[in-house]
């Protein structure tokens, strides 16, 4: 069957698919942006254990988070391939497998609170931070499935070029998650104050919106049930099932172990106090800004990325790359910049406090913390691009690999030497940063430069045996 996908691998190619799953990262960055306003509004304490909480909460989650992600060069491949009914199959099995970690989520809730509570207790953070990061984290948790099954419908539709259903869910949740989150939080309309019980389940509600929102707008029409009953690609397989977790546990365990590393630099940075750690959890609200955008792009080329390969079109494969890295590194650039010129006021809004003396002085060091943010932009354009083009071509067991290796091997040694070695600050453990982004940069370009994803290619018949891939360019 042939493609719809412009075949030229252009900028406008990109981002004719990327920029509804750009609208959807900024509306993203713009709910924790606006949550972690609303919670800063409460104090230092509160915005320490929030954050430390949201950290847990990435790690905790990271697995299925990056399994349901690993779908993606599946659904496109197989679709580039002209194999439609394999495609959504394996879009529905994905479903199926978010569905049983939502449900382990739900009944582990509470333990989980408690490992929250226990982790901020056991850093120099004060205990009123400790209690809330429990009291957050098991929250999530309890709302942790309507986020999740939208993920998997998410990313079934972008892989098949439908971002725009997931970005109308997006825009509709994430104003709804505002309004959630200011009416339990500090208690209007008759509602009692919650403070951060009402953050975590003011997100909670607005997830469950968008889950019900993409259910409605992604439902098959009348006359796609007629072929959905002959084909039965809703029908539950083991060999399909085996297919996305083969596919997807690389993406899951990668963001699991990363996330594991940057959690415990998260910890590191709590013995530092609860100042430092509220000025580590505003600066990470920073590197959103600059990273979901560029994500976006590159989530738009590694949809055309697997469909080219599925098709056997080395060349628009290539020249997908130069695009997407083309778009990235010139916006890095550029809000690194403006992380230089504005970066104490970015932070001051984030950072507050009742005491002017306290005030001040995270504002100055979140300033030197903003710079430290700046320095990385242009070294994280090449790991995003070639993280996620790689996957597309499904050589995700490698960047898997690569990605741990760099961060336990680089980025957890190196910080945990400034912090606790050499007395640096959190302006230090920042910088210390850009020592993992580069060298993992460098990393990632040379495996795209040696060629060898192109024996990585996933489509494979019925009976399990992959097709070759190792084709001549005129082919």
């Amino acid at each position: 069957m042939p493609s719809k996908t412009p075949a030229d691998g252009s900028k406008m190619a990109v981002l004719r698919i990327a920029w509804p799953i750009g609208v959807s990262m900024v509306s993203y960055t713009l709910k924790g942006f606006v949550d972690m306003l609303m919670v800063g509004h409460l104090g230092l304490e509160a915005l320490a254990g929030v954050g430390l909480a949201g950290i847990l909460a990435w790690n905790i989650t990271a697995f299925p988070w990056g399994a349901l992600r690993g779908q993606r060069p599946l659904v496109s491949q197989y679709l580039g391939a002209g194999d439609t009914t394999a495609a959504l199959s394996f879009g529905v099995h994905a479903f199926y497998f978010a569905t049983m970690a939502s449900a382990l989520f739900v009944v582990f809730a509470s333990q989980l609170g408690q490992f929250g509570q226990w982790v901020g207790e056991t850093s120099n953070i004060s205990p009123e931070s400790a209690i809330i990061a429990g009291e957050y984290l098991g929250l999530r948790m309890l709302w942790a499935a309507p986020m999740l099954l939208a993920m998997a419908v998410a990313e079934y539709l972008r892989s098949t070029e439908r971002p725009r259903i997931p970005m109308a869910a997006d825009l509709l949740s994430h104003p709804l998650n505002v309004a959630f989150n200011y009416v339990l939080i500090f208690g209007k309309f008759g509602i009692p104050a919650m403070g951060v019980r009402g953050a975590a389940i003011g997100t909670g509600l607005a997830d469950l919106c968008a889950m019900t929102v993409m259910f409605w707008l992604a439902r098959p029409k009348r006359g796609q049930w007629a072929q959905l009953s002959q084909e039965h690609p809703l029908r539950f397989r083991w060999s399909r099932m085996k297919r996305v977790f083969e596919t997807g546990w690389t993406g899951g365990f990668q963001f699991m172990i990363e996330g594991g590393a940057f959690a415990l630099i998260t910890y590191f940075v709590g013995f530092l106090g609860t100042a430092s750690l509220a000025i580590h959890q505003a600066a990470i609200q920073l590197v959103h800004m600059s990273i979901m955008p560029a994500v976006a792009v590159a989530d738009g080329g590694s949809v055309l990325i697997g469909k080219y390969v599925g098709e056997l079109r080395w060349e628009q494969v290539r020249k997908t790359v130069r695009s997407v890295l083309q778009l990235i590194l010139p916006f890095m650039c550029l809000m690194g910049v403006v992380f230089v010129v504005w970066g104490e006021e970015l932070m001051g809004l984030f950072l507050k406090d009742s005491d002017p003396i306290v005030h001040a002085k995270a504002i100055e060091m979140g300033g030197m913390v903003a710079i430290a943010v700046a320095a990385w932009q242009f070294g994280d354009a090449f790991q995003i691009t070639y993280r996620f083009c790689l996957r597309a071509t499904g050589d995700h067991k490698w960047v898997m690999w690569a990605g741990i290796l760099v961060s336990w091997l680089l980025n957890v040694p190196i910080i945990a030497a400034t912090i606790f070695w050499f007395n640096g600050d959190v302006f230090h453990a920042w910088m210390a940063f850009t020592a993992e982004i580069y060298i993992g940069g460098w990393i990632f370009h040379r495996r795209w430069r040696s060629g060898v994803w192109k024996s990585k290619r996933l489509v494979s018949d019925e009976s399990g045996v992959e097709h070759s891939s190792l084709v001549s360019e005129s082919e």
